[in-house]
């Protein structure tokens, strides 16, 4: 009888213990480091991810590690002195953040790589897109505009396994066209940092040396989709002459379309993302599992679990309804005070 007295008072404890490792929403202190806040897609990140930790009652400690991988490190490691439960990282550099996770780990704290990969890492999720589908939607917009012609395509940074991503999808989607289709890939590229000044750049340097007229430019993000506008702009190109591609769907992005200078965005739920990002964690944090997560990304060392969401198209036909009547910009962002 005594024996079983013991066994039951030791389970109880036990079972108080572990109940200890969970907390409830309120109690949940997440770190969330971030690459750069230059872009003003990310600054909408970090507005959801806030708004959705104040609904379920979270903290959220922001660091901004303005684009420097080591800052970033020391970041974490601050984060993880303050005691925080999980972290959430948009990684700097994705191979040297696998130093993050390492850390993180020794402290009991799962990290969360926020649409971008930590490679080579024992990463525990990843919330992001749907990138190679991100590619696809870029060509086969293009392909349905023009049967013929030239065509520029500005990756991202090759450093970033999104940007790998993206470009499979134009492979795969410019191997499915085949044959039928006349488009001539004149030159493609990486740009360096995703930015608008290395977009532009090479965009002249390819306007300077080819001779003949471009037809369509396929830039991965919306920077480089407005740096290869100018550089056309400069070698005597119209607004609307050329079919030009983006990614976010940024306000930058929009007030070009209306004058004709983009023509396309592939955008993200990235109020789903951010919103999805604060669920699994708190999920994680309280019942010390997350559940409905049904893919993986190979991240080099691992199949990383993940949450990812689809992209979809936005142009002069569907903007109002899907960035305007959605939430994501007022009328006045938009069209200023008309």
């Amino acid at each position: 009888m005594k024996q079983f007295i013991k066994q039951g008072v030791a389970a109880f404890i036990l079972l108080a213990l572990f109940s200890c490792n969970y907390k409830s929403g309120g109690d949940v202190k997440i770190g969330f480091l971030i690459h750069s806040t230059t872009s003003s897609r990310w600054l909408m990140d970090i507005d959801y991810i806030n708004e959705h930790a104040a609904e379920v009652g979270a903290e959220i400690i922001l660091k901004d590690a303005r684009g420097d991988e080591n800052q970033q490190l020391k970041q974490a490691s601050e984060l993880l002195e303050e005691g925080v439960d999980a972290i959430i990282v948009v990684a700097a550099n994705q191979n040297t953040a696998a130093g993050i996770v390492r850390e993180a780990h020794e402290y009991n704290v799962p990290v969360i790589g926020y649409d971008r990969l930590i490679k080579n890492s024992d990463l525990d999720y990843l919330v992001s897109f749907e990138y190679e589908k991100v590619g696809e939607l870029m060509v086969e917009y293009v392909v349905d505009k023009i049967d013929d012609g030239n065509c520029i395509i500005l990756w991202g940074d090759a450093s970033d396994a999104n940007a790998i991503f993206v470009k499979r999808g134009h492979e795969k989607a410019i191997e499915a066209m085949g044959a039928e289709n006349n488009i001539n890939f004149v030159y493609k590229a990486f740009v360096e940092d995703w930015t608008y000044e290395n977009a532009n750049h090479i965009t002249n340097y390819v306007l300077d040396f080819y001779p003949e007229k471009i037809d369509a430019i396929i830039a991965c993000n919306d920077p480089l989709g407005l740096g290869a506008y100018d550089a056309l702009k400069a070698h005597g190109y119209e607004p609307g002459e050329v079919i030009i591609t983006g990614q976010d769907a940024t306000l930058e992005f929009v007030h070009s379309m209306l004058v004709d200078g983009m023509t396309m965005s592939v955008s993200k739920p990235i109020k789903e993302l951010a919103y999805g990002s604060v669920d699994l964690i708190v999920e994680l944090v309280k019942t010390g599992k997350v559940t409905g997560l049904q893919q993986t990304v190979y991240n080099g060392r691992k199949d990383v679990p993940a949450k990812l969401f689809s992209p979809y198209v936005v142009d002069k036909t569907n903007f109002e309804s899907v960035l305007i009547d959605e939430g994501v910009f007022t009328r006045e962002e938009v069209f200023g005070n008309e």
